[in-house]
């Protein structure tokens, strides 16, 4: 009984993974954005880039941009010339290319005289984890429900202004479509579903308020009036509607993220330290993607050094 998110393509997912790895390793008050698009002082009309990062030194704003690649080839000169006249091109200070697969030798001697930084993004294995980092499962805690019952009582004229009784005239049947546009508005043509109708509840209501978690299932019943301008179609007739009773169980249950099923990437170059980051990600399909990330370099011994984040939704969502 809700809406689906779309998926990012997996290029997309490892841009947005070196965005957030290059943010948490930066400096306080830098600004990443990905993907971002910036003016081009040649043709001055907008080109993208994976990423950027803007921060300042003195007086002076520095723009920095990253371009991606996760492909199983190493990454040839061919590609950094192209970002090196890219990176002319925007004005950016300097440019961040990365492989998931390395660089050949042509390319990183190009790189060097073009104001490129190479890095390699590659996968590494719990044995070789940094222990500051070693967090050995993630649990996510998920709002769930399932319709327990629909129950219609139709509209009566008498009844407006007082508190009708808690009885309906029918049930909707149980392999009623939530999704179909059962409901529609006899004034201005508009239609809903089910769904339509448990989002509303959600938003008017907090009906996991007090759910534990873990807890069976509880049903709970929603009653939501209507003031005689809304029909359903139901068994061949319409009904002009009073009253939906919206029985739901709800429920809130765990997920489980151990280290093993966690990202473990590993990011860096011979010209800058490695970092290496975990990230534990929820696999549920949910409005918004849930990560928390653990990030710091990958000799460090210090717990300062170490960066969480992450994106959850906020406790009363």
């Amino acid at each position: 009984m809700t809406a689906r998110r779309r998926q990012d393509p997996e290029w997309r997912g490892f841009e947005r993974l070196i965005a957030r790895i290059e943010a948490d390793a930066g400096p306080a008050g830098i600004v990443v954005r990905s993907p971002d698009r910036i003016k081009c002082r040649v043709t001055g009309r907008l080109r993208e880039v994976d990423a950027s990062i803007r921060t300042r030194a003195g007086t002076s704003e520095i723009l920095i941009t990253v371009e991606c690649r996760r492909r199983s080839k190493k990454q040839d000169v061919t590609w950094i010339e192209q970002l090196a006249a890219k990176r002319q091109a925007i004005g950016a200070d300097r440019t961040i290319a990365v492989s998931a697969s390395g660089f050949s030798p042509e390319a990183e001697a190009v790189a060097l005289q073009h104001s490129i930084s190479l890095r390699r993004a590659s996968e590494f294995s719990v044995a070789d984890i940094n222990q500051l980092l070693k967090l050995d499962f993630v649990i996510f805690w998920h709002k769930a429900c399932a319709l327990a019952g629909v129950g219609i009582r139709t509209f009566r004229p008498d009844e407006s202004g007082t508190t009708p009784p808690d009885e309906f005239d029918f049930a909707l049947p149980e392999n009623t479509d939530l999704f179909a546009s059962i409901f529609r508005n006899t004034d201005n043509g508009s239609t809903w579903s089910l769904n339509d109708v448990w989002q509303e509840v959600q938003a008017a209501l907090n009906p996991f308020g007090d759910i534990a978690k873990g807890a069976p299932p509880i049903i709970r019943t929603a009653r939501v009036p209507y003031s005689g301008n809304v029909v359903i179609h139901h068994g061949g007739d319409t009904h002009l509607l009073g009253h939906v009773f919206l029985g739901v169980a709800l429920w809130i249950e765990p997920e489980m993220v151990p280290l093993e099923d966690a990202q473990r990437v590993e990011y860096g170059s011979s010209e800058a330290p490695a970092i290496q980051r975990v990230e534990f990600a929820s696999q549920r399909t949910l409005p918004r993607d849930w990560h928390i990330s653990l990030q710091m370099p990958k000799d460090s011994t210090d717990i300062a050094d170490l960066r969480t984040g992450g994106n959850w939704p906020d406790s009363e969502e």
